[in-house]
């Protein structure tokens, strides 16, 4: 039995392999060099087209994949170009219903990576995750609901969707 999720689920990992080299062929797989073991992708994508932003992504796994806690599952989705933290910076504070201050950007989360706190995207409700024998949410999926949370995002930075499509994902 292997101490990583790609060692006891060899299979697995080529699943990965073949879904993202058929839907996102530029990318490419490595591993940390922080000594956890985790496996990420890292490419770029132009989810609005010829003239959009491009977007450099990381993919990573988190060591329990495919099982999945919490918002944005198995898988962290990391813009590191642009920033999303940089992005939210720019961005007028924004308020709960009980006054708390909220993050700027919709469908995103906080966590840490190496010493810095990032913002993710949240590609997955924990409902919707899959992890089973069958089915499991891969990195394409992932990236593929980032994508379409980028041209979501950009429409609503550009003034061109509402703040309630945007916070509620109603399109």
């Amino acid at each position: 039995m292997g101490f990583y999720w790609y060692e006891d689920d060899p299979d697995l990992l080529d699943a990965e392999k073949m879904a993202m080299a058929k839907f996102f062929p530029s990318f490419k797989l490595y591993k940390l060099d922080d000594g956890s073991g985790r496996l990420y992708w890292r490419g770029k994508v132009q989810p609005t087209g010829k003239g959009g932003k491009v977007w450099d992504m990381m993919l990573i796994y988190k060591n329990e994949h495919p099982k999945s806690e919490g918002f944005g599952g198995s898988i962290q989705i990391l813009p590191v170009k642009p920033r999303l933290k940089d992005i939210a910076d720019q961005l007028p504070p924004i308020y709960n219903e009980a006054g708390r201050p909220m993050l700027p950007l919709p469908h995103i989360y906080r966590d840490n990576f190496g010493r810095n706190e990032e913002y993710f995207i949240c590609t997955a409700d924990p409902k919707y995750f899959k992890a089973s024998q069958t089915h499991s949410t891969s990195a394409a999926s992932s990236l593929s609901w980032a994508c379409k949370w980028i041209i979501l995002c950009e429409m609503w930075l550009n003034g061109e969707v509402s703040d309630e499509v945007a916070r509620e994902g109603v399109y």
